[in-house]
């Protein structure tokens, strides 16, 4: 979440977040492979699909600029980004569309997840970089996008998709705009709807094969896919979300009981006698120094609160739910259709009520049966409580509207599938908790970042964990996901790990 949209005096510039309000969002072998042939076998979707070839590279272009805004920007580091371009060449390089304008995109964002779109553009988050253990398992998370761009997995998905919905209804019904809820739907032009099942594990086996054929252990995709459990169980266990990371990788890229054994059974399957590196020390220097977490620039996520240092105002998501952060809004979901969106807007005309900004502006386009004028944080602040019907169902809305100063309000929307009183609690609870910021918390909050370290000698665990930043609560679990081997026992004194340290 940005602080454009704001005079650059009083608070700098930034990619116009408030403006917009929610419509923001070596190689062993070389195989002599077709450049242009879809990596599949079931042929009657390559028939059907409305996109050639040629499309494909059109969306990709076309789309490339709106994602990496949507996902904070491209997140630049001397040497990483050379570095996970050339892991990704050499993955691409063995693939059946080896000639595409391949563009791999490391993307500021610390939640974990990786996509594609048609045309070779492949993207990977520093979140999942930081959770990655060696050289391999990143090759992996590669391959297995390199693996939807040739069977197009892309293409078939934007002749039919949908977006995940947290955006369309909101925002469509909000602003009385089918466009904008268009625009929403699609989460700001990601392509974030899922595969199917059938996609995912053919993008795993062309993943084996790619990984193969590269140089690297085929071993690695599974290996990957175990990380991306963990991470789900961590976040499950952080956000008290059963659906733990609802916004990572297997948001858009369904796991299965059976993916890790499908994905090991086929390497298994490949196995030779080459020598076949994971690259662990390689990989470790590469992202040595990376930004860990949330940029304080964009926002703080702490569990489920979110604090904002440049705007210097902070709030509680409904328990339950988990947070995500954009160049847009802030999000959050509980797992179970139940939604929230936070943005800053300029009221057309400074001055007014928070209750007439409702009616006026916000809410002209819809019969609210009442709009409650009170006080939240200090500041001048309206409630309203309405049901709306959505494609046959019933959608129940509470909004509220916050005086945050200079003519800007600060908006929560939540949106719930049925009149639960409880939920409704959690919601009141969630919005009364905005508060501003003082100066001085405000400077506390600094970057962090991936440190490595080695095991010194007589070092415990409990030493090694209490050297790290007081990012989170619970240290010792994301000290233990970010360096699995530990699980297993301390490791001999000299061996590297990752830590995590507060930067300048």
């Amino acid at each position: 979440m940005t602080n454009s949209g704001i005079s650059a005096s009083a608070m700098g510039s930034g990619r116009g977040w408030l403006r917009r309000g929610l419509l923001m969002l070596p190689l062993v072998c070389a195989a002599a492979l077709a450049a242009a042939n879809p990596a599949k076998a079931d042929i009657l979707d390559n028939v059907f699909s409305i996109f050639q070839p040629d499309n494909d590279r059109e969306i990709g272009a076309q789309q490339h600029d709106r994602v990496v805004a949507q996902y904070g920007g491209e997140y630049i580091q001397p040497g990483l980004n050379d570095y996970i371009l050339d892991v990704g060449l050499r993955l691409a390089f063995v693939s059946e569309m080896r000639d595409l304008p391949w563009r791999f995109t490391i993307l500021n964002s610390p939640v974990v997840n990786a996509f594609a779109l048609p045309g070779g553009y492949v993207y990977i988050t520093r979140g999942l970089l930081a959770l990655a253990n060696n050289e391999a398992e990143v090759a992996g998370v590669l391959a297995h996008e390199i693996g939807h761009v040739t069977a197009r997995h892309g293409a078939e998905r934007q002749s039919r998709a949908t977006g995940i919905g947290l955006l369309g209804a909101l925002a469509g019904i909000l602003t009385g705009s089918q466009a904008v809820g268009q625009i929403g739907q699609q989460l700001g032009g990601l392509y974030v709807a899922g595969y199917s099942r059938d996609q995912e594990y053919e993008a795993d086996q062309l993943g084996v094969k790619y990984l193969g054929l590269a140089g690297y252990p085929r071993e690695a995709m599974a290996d990957f896919l175990k990380r991306m459990e963990a991470q789900t169980r961590y976040m499950a266990a952080l956000t008290g979300n059963s659906a733990g990371g609802s916004f990572d990788f297997f948001a858009s890229h369904p796991q299965t009981a059976d993916r890790v054994g499908r994905a090991s059974a086929s390497a298994s399957a490949k196995s030779d006698n080459l020598d076949r590196a994971y690259e662990k020390a390689r990989y470790l220097d590469a992202i040595n120094g990376m930004l860990y977490g949330d940029d304080p620039k964009e926002g703080i996520i702490r569990g489920r609160e979110f604090l904002h240092p440049p705007l210097r105002f902070k709030f509680d998501a409904p328990q339950g739910f988990q947070l995500i952060n954009s160049s847009n809004a802030v999000y959050a979901v509980d797992g179970n259709g139940n939604q929230m969106v936070f943005d800053i807007r300029t009221q057309k005309s400074a001055g007014q009520s928070m209750s007439n900004y409702m009616k006026r502006e916000w809410l002209a386009k819809i019969d609210v049966p009442s709009i409650s004028a009170t006080e939240i944080g200090g500041a001048p602040a309206a409630v309203a409580r309405f049901a709306l019907n959505q494609n046959g169902k019933r959608a129940y809305f509470t909004v509220a509207a916050i005086d945050f100063g200079d003519g800007r309000v600060a908006r929560f929307i939540y949106q719930a599938v049925s009149n639960d009183s409880g939920l409704s609690s959690r919601f009141t609870e969630s919005f009364s908790s905005f508060r501003k910021m003082s100066a001085a918390e405000a400077a506390e909050i600094r970057p962090a970042t991936v440190v490595m370290e080695t095991v010194r000698q007589g070092d415990s665990l409990e030493q090694i964990v209490g050297r790290m930043a007081n990012i989170v609560e619970d240290k010792k679990a994301l000290f233990l996901l970010l360096n699995p081997a530990f699980e297993q026992g301390m490791p001999a004194a000299g061996q590297p790990y990752k830590t995590v340290q507060y930067g300048t």
